[in-house]
Order: C-alpha cells, then sequence, then structure tokens
C-alpha cells in the first residue's frame, strides 16, 4: 500500500514537470501583467461575437491577440514565440491568424498553434476571465 501511494506522488510530480515544460520558451519571458478591456467600449465590441479577434497594445511582450472562440475568450502573446522578440516586431492579425512579418510564420488564434512556417514552440496563451461586460487578461 505504501508503494502505490509513493508512485502515486511520484506519477503527480512527473506529470506536474511534464505539463510546467510545455510552456517554457527560451524567447518567451512575460512579466506579469492585468488588462481590464469594457467590452461596450467602440475598441473591443467586436469581441462580444464569436470568431473576432483583435490586437491589444498593451500588457505581455509585444502586445496580446484576443479570440472570442464562441464559447470563452482565448487570449495569446503578439511576439512571435519562435524567435527573440528583439528581432521583430509584433504579428499582425489576419482574421483568426496571427503572422509574424519577419520570417512569415503563421499562427492560428483558435489554439495558438503553428499553421505555416517553421518552429517548435506554439503561441504563449495568457489567461481570461469574464465578469460581467469587463473581459480580464493576466499573466
Amino acid at each position: 500500500m505504501k508503494k502505490a501511494g509513493l508512485l502515486a506522488i511520484l506519477f503527480l510530480l512527473m506529470a506536474g514537470q511534464c505539463r510546467k515544460r510545455s510552456y517554457d520558451n527560451p524567447y518567451l519571458h512575460p512579466g506579469s501583467f492585468r488588462i481590464a478591456l469594457d467590452l461596450r467600449l467602440p475598441a473591443y465590441s467586436s469581441l462580444q461575437y464569436p470568431g473576432n479577434a483583435i490586437y491589444v497594445n498593451q500588457g505581455g511582450i509585444l502586445g496580446v491577440f484576443v479570440y472570442n472562440n464562441g464559447n470563452n475568450y482565448l487570449a495569446f502573446e503578439a511576439a512571435d514565440p519562435n524567435h527573440k522578440p528583439e528581432e521583430c516586431d509584433a504579428m499582425t492579425l489576419d482574421g483568426t491568424q496571427a503572422r509574424c512579418r519577419c520570417d512569415g510564420n503563421v499562427y492560428t488564434l483558435t489554439d495558438g498553434h503553428l499553421v505555416s512556417g517553421s518552429g517548435d514552440y506554439p503561441m504563449l496563451p495568457y489567461n481570461t476571465s469574464l465578469d460581467g461586460n469587463i473581459l480580464y487578461i493576466y499573466h
């Protein structure tokens, strides 16, 4: 019985380390931030509708992309996760995709994965929470 408990604890520790490593990225190191978007304001009102995305030039390293997937809001770092932010400006928004002007990498805002180009890392996700009409994005 003690062996089973020890194995269970060991498994949980290893699983936690694997999950932690999945977001390790040698290029992106954002500090803590918290931004609030009032979805009633014209700059953010398009986010009230599923399938829409915007770029917010605050928070994160080079800003944040925010996407309404119909069930919740997703937020991702606007810096290409596959090179240093100093090497290029923020990616550009093209519908529900983010495009890097430097190397042509294209990522989907539906889950942050690379859909065209090369690299080992998906987009860096940020936390979101909705309180009434205020969308909070934080890290």
